[in-house]
């Protein structure tokens, strides 16, 4: 419950300073990758809302679906992300951009990752073909 002493205004200011530091997901660039580790240094794709290039994320651990999950189909299961920013500018050029909307983890701005299957539908002998 909130507190009643606080003025409406500074909730705000604090709900949306809080909105600013959160990350739940934003596209990216790989930088560079090590295949034995399986991780990557990644370039976010999306400014700060300032319009500041976001520091390189490193040792990043990179999904890789296995090699009969490279094809997406009706049916298959995935998991979703909403990325902290607009991705609208992004998406249609594939180079950093600003937000182009004041949006913050909205359900347009979503990214699906494909290859995650619930037990019931589990690969017969586990993961023994991933590398």
């Amino acid at each position: 419950m909130p507190d009643p002493s606080l003025p409406p205004e500074t909730l705000a200011a604090l709900k949306q300073d809080l909105l600013a530091s959160l990350h739940c997901a934003l596209p990216g660039r790989v930088e560079s990758y090590d295949p034995v580790s399986r991780a990557a240094v990644v370039r976010p794709m999306i400014r700060s809302a300032s319009g500041r290039s976001l520091p390189l994320l490193r040792d990043v651990p990179v999904f890789l679906p296995l090699p009969d999950l490279m094809s997406v189909s009706p049916g298959d299961f995935c998991l979703v992300v909403f990325a902290d920013a607009a991705i609208d500018g992004w998406w249609a050029t594939g180079q950093e951009a600003d937000p182009v909307s004041p949006r913050r983890h909205d359900l347009s701005d979503a990214f699906a990752f494909t290859g995650f299957r619930p037990a019931p539908s589990a690969l017969s002998g586990g993961d023994a073909a991933c590398p």
